[in-house]
């Protein structure tokens, strides 16, 4: 309030200043060159003065305004920049598009002009990669690390990824290990990491990395899922028998793997069967023929049947009445007929061979069956039965491998 009131004295002093001042008199001021004069008061003078000078200020503003960062200037660098961002984005498209080779040559020339050049030479790089032009791919991840060092790290997993797709997983794994201890958290790193392994055969690290991925939510649950089976029946199925150590020591070595594997993948049959196979190399036949027992019992797998069949059984008879009592519920399986059929081969048992043999193949005609059959029959001395029998296998096997190539 004291403000609005000082204000409005020192408005009224100045007003009453200004009318002393033209009471005094309003003087004059007089132009003249050559034949032409102007002649003028002197306020109208000062009038004129003040709004010419005020014309050429705001001239001055506006000249600088259309020169300067806000005016022409910056019309121009957004017109330029529109321009390169149109440029990257018809390259993004086209490598959108599968045109990889249009993709490739206007994202690496328009890459130094981009208002994000390592973008425009990332994809320009697979671009490349993907229309097989390998070297130029290396090229451009080559010339984004050294024009644009921060960009390493990216280019890096390009590489990487690359050697991948050239099947190069060791070289690609000399690139990524170091990748991952500086940034274990990198879910595209992880994803390519665990690529490598598997390309590489490499189950352990891969198998230690399993949680990684877990945690991490790199890949799906069913991904991760399919994924923690073939690695576990890797790791299995890789064990082979050291004949340097002791039996006792193979079988602790073997029994550490199925240890370390996870409890739920003990009821797969994939995995059961893979660890029957290692079991059996061991010598723990015994061991293997209570495993597929167990598991045939809580679950019927025609994988774990065949190999229940094929093994070599230290009892036997045992073996066979085990089969002979899932006959009962499963009495046309084709693969149960022949295991017993095998069973009975080995134990002699000609007779009952034949008929389990002669049952499989009528139901499935197999290549094994039919040989194992054939056998059967020269044993018990039918060898014309025998050779017809042999015929009719080679023509199955033959059938097969046409089938296969079709």
């Amino acid at each position: 309030m004291r403000k609005l009131l000082v204000l409005l004295m020192l408005s009224l002093l100045i007003g009453a200043a200004l009318v002393w001042v033209l009471q005094q008199g309003s003087g004059y001021i007089l132009l003249s060159f050559s034949n032409f004069s102007i002649e003028m008061s002197a306020w109208t003078g000062l009038l004129i003065y003040l709004l010419a000078t005020g014309l050429l200020f705001w001239l001055l503003l506006t000249w600088r305004w259309i020169a300067g960062a806000g005016g022409f200037r910056l019309w121009w660098r957004n017109r330029r920049s529109a321009r390169k961002i149109n440029q990257t984005a018809e390259g993004l498209m086209l490598f959108a598009e599968d045109d990889w080779q249009q993709a490739e040559k206007l994202l690496s020339q328009s890459a130094d002009k981009s208002a994000m050049p390592m973008v425009n030479l990332l994809f320009a790089a697979r671009a490349a990669a993907d229309n097989n032009q390998i070297e130029q791919a290396r090229q451009l991840l080559k010339r984004l690390k050294i024009s644009y060092p921060k960009g390493e790290f990216v280019a890096n997993k390009a590489l990487a990824e690359l050697l991948l797709l050239e099947e190069k997983p060791s070289e690609a794994l000399q690139i990524l290990r170091p990748m991952h201890s500086k940034k274990p958290s990198d879910r595209g790193l992880l994803r390519l990491l665990a690529d490598a392994y598997y390309m590489a055969g490499d189950w352990g690290p891969l198998q230690k990395l399993l949680r990684d991925l877990k945690h991490y939510k790199v890949v799906s649950g069913a991904a991760l899922a399919n994924l923690e089976l073939d690695v576990y029946c890797s790791l299995l199925d890789e064990y082979r028998a050291d004949t340097e150590l002791p039996i006792s020591e193979q079988k602790a070595l073997l029994e550490d793997i199925w240890y370390y594997t996870p409890k739920r993948l003990h009821k797969q049959p994939q995995v059961i069967a893979v660890y029957g196979n290692s079991l059996n190399r061991v010598g723990a036949e015994d061991k293997q023929q209570a495993l597929l027992i167990k598991a045939l019992n809580h679950q019927w797998h025609s994988q774990l049947v065949v190999q229940f069949g094929e093994m070599q059984s230290t009892t036997p008879e045992k073996q066979l009445m085990q089969g002979e009592k899932w006959l009962q519920k499963h009495r046309h399986d084709p693969d149960l007929l022949l295991a017993l059929g095998l069973i009975c081969q080995r134990l002699s048992f000609w007779g009952k061979s034949r008929d389990y043999l002669s049952a499989a193949v009528a139901l499935q005609p197999s290549t094994q069956a039919f040989i194992s059959l054939a056998k059967v029959l020269e044993k018990v001395g039918d060898s014309t039965a025998s050779a017809e029998i042999y015929r009719r296998g080679l023509l199955a096997a033959q059938e097969a491998d046409e089938s296969l190539e079709e």
